[in-house]
């Protein structure tokens, strides 16, 4: 089957090489929106980057797929739905490198890197995006989920929209509502409500010089033998 890329950022290219080193699907073209089509004949990857209209044109929706690469979950959701009324229907990537279940239920357009680690009894919606998450049993993921970098503990649920920053933690039990912002680093240990943001504390960064610390550069004066 052959897929269309819709997006052309950093996210777009690494999906696409996933797409292409590691799936049965043929990439034939990244897509983007009508308002920012580049010169003609321009390419990422070796492939043509076309408007909507003309992927429409050249590569219809009866025999083609969409995977939406875009990272930000509004602007993904926004496409998934455009996309969706002219016709296409969506393409799913597992990572062959990932740790999955066979009982794992996903839904359209849904994107599972390699370093993901899911247990059974895990249900994700459509147009999710997950990149290096492990992921408890019995946890479900909504639409428009994005989460990177980090850990569900089991029986978690998480809401429509919401994203989950690197190195986030969710303690068993909990649900995180829709459109909520959890921010690198933070552990979640009760429930939250819709649109919440949730950072840790501010800590000003220390910066130093590492010249100053003699274990870190003694050895530059001892010969190897």
């Amino acid at each position: 089957m052959k897929v269309i890329i819709y997006g052309t950022g950093k996210m777009a290219e690494f999906i696409c090489y996933s797409f292409i080193n590691d799936s049965d699907y043929n990439v034939v073209a990244f897509c983007v929106d009508d308002a920012y089509v580049p010169q003609a004949g321009s390419t990422l990857l070796g492939l043509p980057i076309l408007s909507l209209t003309q992927v429409i044109k050249d590569f219809p929706p009866e025999n083609h797929k969409m995977h939406i690469a875009i990272g930000r979950n509004s602007a993904r959701e926004s496409v998934y739905n455009k996309v969706s009324d002219v016709g296409y229907n969506f393409a799913n990537y597992i990572s062959s490198k990932a740790n999955v279940w066979p009982d794992l239920i996903i839904g359209n357009n849904t994107f599972i890197d390699q370093c993901c680690d899911i247990q059974p009894f895990v249900t994700v919606g459509n147009n999710c995006m997950l990149i290096g998450a492990r992921i408890g049993h019995h946890s479900t993921l909504q639409n428009n989920v994005l989460l990177s970098g980090n850990i569900l503990a089991g029986n978690v649920t998480v809401g429509n929209n919401s994203f989950l920053g690197i190195n986030s933690a969710v303690k068993e039990d909990i649900t995180i509502g829709s459109h909520n912002i959890i921010g690198a680093g933070v552990f979640i240990n009760k429930n939250t409500e819709d649109y919440a943001i949730v950072s840790n504390a501010s800590v000003p960064q220390r910066v130093g010089d590492s010249k100053r610390f003699v274990m870190f550069n003694k050895g530059q004066d001892v010969k190897q033998s």
